[in-house]
């Protein structure tokens, strides 16, 4: 990175951290002193859209969200990116992994927001977040799900797991598919499971701006959840298929 990405991480890592914890404090956790265990999703939403604006995002939407929201958010998983840009549309709490739940200080803080851990790998930590998933819905909040259960920065896509359509088919809850793309190349922001969190942190931190487009679809009711995960892997890795064309 060149001094100037250094200087930009200097400035935007304290202020990203000073509203993290405003935002957790006065909107989240004191209210939560008079309602226990309420999610407050607009304020994890603000919480997205201020850290899209420090890190310097900027949005490109290919269409306008149209009619009511869904309840599940299905969108592709290409990296940290993706969470305060989905967040800037979705207000929503997340299905997140569970090493997250790890990270000193701010796993709490996500647990506490009243997002979802799951442990790859683990049958008993899937049934625990397909219950959480449930409760989630069942409380009239929304949730924002990777069906692919990891990153993968390219257009080809990994096969989306079924159990969030089966819980929207159960509970007769509508899901919405949102597909992000980063601009010029996605390959330039990948984000590696195999390298540590941190240093990728500093570099997305360091960018003096990045283009991130979104679109989006109809938010529908699930008839056979199988077929319509097949279907919105499909839908979703061919748009992304699409974009390269156009470049």
């Amino acid at each position: 990175m060149s001094v100037l990405n250094y200087v930009r991480v200097l400035y935007r890592a304290p202020i990203a951290f000073l509203l993290t914890l405003a935002i957790h404090y006065a909107m989240i956790r004191l209210p939560q002193l008079f309602h226990p265990g309420r999610r407050y999703t607009r304020a994890i939403g603000l919480w997205g859209r201020c850290l899209a604006f420090v890190m310097g995002i900027r949005f490109h939407q290919r269409n306008e969200r149209t009619g009511p929201m869904g309840d599940i958010i299905i969108a592709n998983h290409m990296g940290f990116l993706d969470v305060p840009v989905l967040l800037s549309f979705f207000p929503s709490v997340f299905i997140i992994k569970m090493e997250m739940r790890r990270v000193f200080y701010f796993g709490k803080a996500l647990e506490q927001q009243g997002h979802v851990f799951v442990e790859r790998g683990e049958s008993k930590s899937r049934k625990d977040a397909r219950e959480g998933l449930t409760q989630v819905l069942a409380d009239g909040d929304r949730i924002i799900v990777f069906p692919e259960g990891g990153a993968s920065p390219g257009a080809e896509r990994k096969p989306f797991k079924p159990f969030s359509f089966i819980a929207a088919k159960n509970m007769d809850k509508t899901v919405q598919a949102c597909v992000i793309d980063y601009l010029p190349d996605r390959s330039m922001l990948a984000w590696d499971t195999k390298r540590a969190m941190f240093p990728q942190l500093v570099a997305l931190f360091g960018r003096r701006r990045t283009d991130i487009s979104v679109e989006f679809f109809p938010a529908e009711k699930v008839v056979d959840p199988v077929e319509m995960a097949q279907r919105y892997h499909d839908m979703m890795q061919g748009r992304l298929e699409a974009y390269d064309q156009e470049r």
